[in-house]
């Protein structure tokens, strides 16, 4: 049996794992959405507020890191190679494409160097009050169903129900000797740029 003598990586478990963090942010809006926000006592709520945190930072470094050791052995190859070539071209559609940090333009390569020197990994949070949260029709229905029964139409209407979700965008600090730095890197972004590169 011969042995590797460097990483072996999977592309295809590298994807998965962009979906992975994906889902969660995703995941998050609608388990906010259904949670009593006073109390987070719901099973899943519970759930997610155990998990989340661990699960993000794991997903974030394994992506980050296996992207970076890929490039690294990308570019080892010769540059005249079908699989240097290839990569070239899905690198450069990929940081053409898209932009996975908020106001700042850096390649995926360089969004995965911050992921994997940032000392502050901050996921932003919204508050909502749109209307939209499961108890905002609850409180709807027996506002309707009051006036129906006293007939009295001057029954003031339910304030929407204040929630707050994840905006899937996560705060990134550090710093590169003495200066400090700040990156928000768009998850959704960050996930269609791997995709990208990898297809």
């Amino acid at each position: 049996m011969e042995l590797p003598s460097k990483y072996v990586l999977d592309r295809e478990a590298i994807k998965l794992n962009a979906y992975r963090l994906l889902s969660h942010f995703y995941a998050n809006k609608e388990i906010a959405r259904q949670a009593d926000p006073d109390t987070r006592d719901d099973s899943i709520a519970i759930l997610e507020d155990n998990y989340f945190q661990r699960e993000m930072s794991r997903l974030l470094l394994e992506i980050a890191i296996s992207l970076r050791v890929l490039d690294d052995q990308m570019k080892k190859q010769d540059k005249l190679s079908e699989i240097r070539i290839a990569y070239d071209a899905a690198s450069e559609r990929a940081n053409h494409l898209h932009n996975c940090m908020m106001f700042d333009k850096m390649s995926l390569r360089e969004a995965c160097n911050k992921i994997i020197h940032a000392d502050v990994v901050e996921p932003h949070i919204r508050e909502s009050e749109d209307g939209s949260h499961k108890y905002d029709g609850y409180n709807w229905l027996g506002w309707s169903e009051a006036i129906e029964q006293s007939g009295d139409s001057n029954i003031p209407k339910p304030e929407p129900i204040k929630w707050k979700h994840l905006t899937n965008n996560i705060r990134l600090g550090g710093k590169k000797g003495k200066k400090q730095w700040w990156h928000l890197l768009e998850v959704p972004i960050f996930v269609r740029s791997i995709s990208e590169l990898l297809k």
